[in-house]
């Protein structure tokens, strides 16, 4: 399966993700479609900006690559340029916990009752945070200025 990403198609991306993998509807700053041979296969919704920090929702299982994560480096900075990105999962979601410690996001904390009413660890979210620098050189940014200046 090779990805690709769908760009400035917001409300088609944030309409797909709603009905397929979302509930409730909330709002959302940026909207990306995850394609695969012309058919949305998942998203990212970003949201919450509030100047400094920006969350991340990926949607899409078997998705991610190496590519999809330079170039989602890359939109983050130059359309929020942000200090932090924060992503939160659930706690029993261990493979996604260390995919996440992999690619650099460490871990700020838990949300006790987070995805319900009741207090225990199937709805207590883990938040990771990713920083600007970690950010830039997945975006390779920070390699490209480091060749220059050598």
């Amino acid at each position: 399966m090779t990805v690709g990403l769908l760009l400035d198609a917001d409300e088609q991306v944030a309409a797909y993700l709603f009905k397929n993998h979302v509930s409730p509807v909330m709002s959302y700053d940026k909207a990306i479609g995850l394609v695969d041979s012309g058919s949305l296969v998942g998203g990212i919704l970003l949201q919450s900006w509030n100047g400094a920090n920006i969350e991340l929702s990926y949607y899409g299982r078997g998705t991610l690559s190496a590519g999809i994560i330079r170039c989602l480096a890359r939109i983050l900075l130059s359309t929020f340029n942000p200090a932090r990105v924060t992503v939160t999962t659930g706690r029993k979601r261990k493979r996604l916990v260390k995919a996440l410690q992999k690619l650099g996001f460490v871990l700020e904390g838990t949300q006790r009752c987070f995805y319900g009413q009741l207090d225990c660890a199937r709805n207590t979210g883990v938040r990771f945070v990713m920083f600007r620098g970690r950010l830039e050189i997945l975006a390779r940014l920070k390699f490209a200025e480091e060749r220059q200046h050598a």
